[in-house]
């Protein structure tokens, strides 16, 4: 059996996937599938499953489109109330609201409902200092410790995480002790900085624990007692204020 010649006028499309053959011993000719066919078959098959693909993508994309729009709409919901809540904010700081004054601060800083501003959250966050909000005398303290977007201040810094540490903040009280400790913006002062260490670690800053250690092993006896006298008289003092404020 071997292969036989396409004459013109058998070049029709359905002869296209078909190749002649004739017998050498009967003579007879006829038709079998080519190896084009696979190829065209196989070529057939992977534009179905791209067109497929295609269309899938489309349909999603068709379909996803109002949920996009829904999720732009919320965005537009979420930002309304965001210039809402910083036109409200800024009223009642303007009235010297330590806690609008704070949330101003954080509002500038982060660029919520507003462009952000360092200067101005710098700004708001010490009028709330200066009013009396507790983490924002710590958060004003810590900067003037670090020297961030302030000039760097020892010892107004020790002066407002005083005020902060006073309160309760036990952030506060753990920078306070480690500034007494290595005399920064204040003098070295073991028995102060063990009180403050100790308050701090107690307080959850588990950072606070080998330097309130060191501090103690510094100290007498007697040093010591009045040193957890005066804060266990702290301790007390913060309870009472927590229950009454309740």
């Amino acid at each position: 059996m071997r292969r036989s010649t396409i004459h013109t006028s058998e070049r029709t499309p359905q002869h296209i996937l078909r190749s002649p053959y004739r017998c050498h011993e009967c003579r007879e000719r006829f038709w079998v599938f080519s190896r084009n066919a696979y190829y065209y078959l196989g070529g057939a098959i992977a534009m179905v499953l791209i067109t497929a693909v295609i269309a899938w993508s489309a349909r999603s994309v068709v379909w996803g489109e109002p949920h996009a729009l829904e999720d732009r709409r919320g965005e537009s919901d979420e930002v309304a109330p965001k210039f809402a809540s910083f036109a409200g904010t800024m009223k009642l700081a303007q009235d010297k609201d330590p806690l609008a004054e704070y949330k101003l601060a954080q509002m500038y800083a982060l660029g919520h409902g507003v462009d952000r501003d360092k200067q101005s959250a710098r700004k708001w966050l010490e009028r709330a200092a200066q009013h009396g909000h507790h983490e924002a005398q710590y958060e004003f303290g810590l900067a003037l410790l670090n020297g961030r977007d302030v000039v760097q201040d020892f010892e107004r810094s020790a002066e407002w995480l005083r005020k902060a540490a006073a309160s309760g903040n036990s952030k506060a009280q753990f920078e306070l002790g480690r500034m007494y400790v290595a005399g920064m913006g204040v003098p070295v002062d073991n028995v102060k900085a063990y009180i403050w260490l100790n308050l701090a670690a107690a307080g959850g800053i588990e950072r606070a624990v080998s330097p309130r250690d060191a501090a103690f092993r510094a100290l007498s006896p007697a040093q010591v007692v009045a040193a957890q006298t005066e804060a266990r008289r702290l301790t007390e003092e913060w309870s009472v204020s927590t229950t009454s404020s309740k």
